[in-house]
């Protein structure tokens, strides 16, 4: 698993870089402020999450996680048969 990380890392760099390139010469419909936004509320947003989420298993209330879990399972195989 943790192998795979770089060539992930790597190849979204590249896409990412072409995105901004195509943005600056005007042939992209995705614009550089779009992209800064985006990943701004992702970041912030994965951070709340992260941290929301250590808070339950720390205090031990593993029943949360498990509701948690079940609903995101449930979206998830929900979403794959539509």
């Amino acid at each position: 698993f943790l192998m795979v990380i770089p060539p992930i890392l790597g190849e979204a760099l590249l896409d990412g870089m072409k995105i901004v390139k195509g943005a600056a010469a005007g042939t992209s419909d995705i614009s550089v402020l779009s992209l800064v936004v985006g990943f701004l509320a992702a970041f912030i947003s994965g951070c709340v999450a992260c941290k929301w989420m250590i808070n339950i298993v720390k205090k031990g209330k593993l029943i949360y996680f498990a509701i948690y879990c079940a609903i995101a399972g449930a979206v998830t195989i929900a979403c794959t048969l539509m």
